[in-house]
């Protein structure tokens, strides 16, 4: 049987994100429990395929407040292709300079918050525009990029500037230049791309490591459970609480994050 050269591939960016991020990874876990266990929160920001990973950290099974996720709708709908908020129109959006900035008007911010800013090439200017007014807020600022393409790249935006030179930090998904990793004759460009994996196992390794260190920091949050398994009366009802708790607690914690 032939090999699969995508999960080879995509294996091997897991175990060098493994072998090389970690101490980035617990940096910003420690700023991230310091946020959330003060009643602040981490934001998260990703244009087109970006914004998944920022949806699969918050809201979901296994997910806790204090994360939010800015779902910017004109860059972050793309299953239509043509059409009303069609792929030209978030391609187009994510390079026009100031539209980070005007996305970021409709929220507060401050210095006890956390930015993490999701993109792969790390050179469009929605992503670095978010991120340079995060830093004039006073927030931490994290980029999870893919290096190896980035530094290759040149900005599109007025400084010069790409996200990884910005931000207070940096995680490295560790996807090659280009992000799709498989050749296959007869196709005139690779397929199969890595960096939206590489991005919800980035997010989802630091959503562990805050966990551990909220638990540490003796923090009580509520959790949303996994709520489709067979399960007794009794732990369903624990269960629907668990989950009524953790709205409860959302809501409470971006009561005010509307300007």
């Amino acid at each position: 049987m032939r090999d699969n050269q995508f999960l080879k591939r995509i294996s091997a960016i897991i175990e060098a994100i493994a072998e090389t991020q970690q101490d980035a990874i617990n940096t910003v876990a420690d700023w991230a429990a310091t946020a959330i266990a003060a009643d602040h929160l981490v934001f998260l920001f990703g244009s087109g395929h970006s914004f998944i990973a920022t949806m699969d950290t918050y809201p979901r099974i296994g997910s806790f407040p204090g994360w939010f996720p800015i779902h910017e709708l004109s860059t972050s709908y793309m299953p239509t292709v043509l059409g009303n908020q069609g792929l030209r129109q978030t391609l187009f959006l994510e390079k026009v300079e100031g539209f980070g900035r005007l996305v970021m008007e409709n929220y507060r911010t401050g210095p006890k918050d956390v930015m993490v800013v999701i993109s792969n090439s790390g050179v469009n200017p929605m992503g670095i525009d978010v991120a340079l007014v995060a830093k004039e807020h006073g927030l931490k600022t994290v980029a999870i990029t893919s290096l190896a393409h980035s530094q290759q790249s040149a900005s599109r935006h007025s400084s010069g500037k790409r996200l990884f030179e910005i931000c207070d930090q940096v995680l490295d998904t560790c996807v090659p230049a280009g992000d799709a990793l498989v050749d296959v004759p007869g196709f005139p460009h690779p397929v199969a791309a890595a960096s939206t994996i590489a991005a919800c196992v980035m997010m989802q390794s630091l959503v562990a490591e805050t966990a551990t260190k909220l638990a540490e920091k003796g923090a009580d949050l509520p959790v949303f459970p996994s709520h489709n398994a067979e399960m007794s009366p009794e732990q369903h009802q624990a269960v629907e609480g668990m989950v009524e708790q953790w709205y409860v607690e959302h809501a409470r914690r971006t009561a005010n994050v509307f300007k």
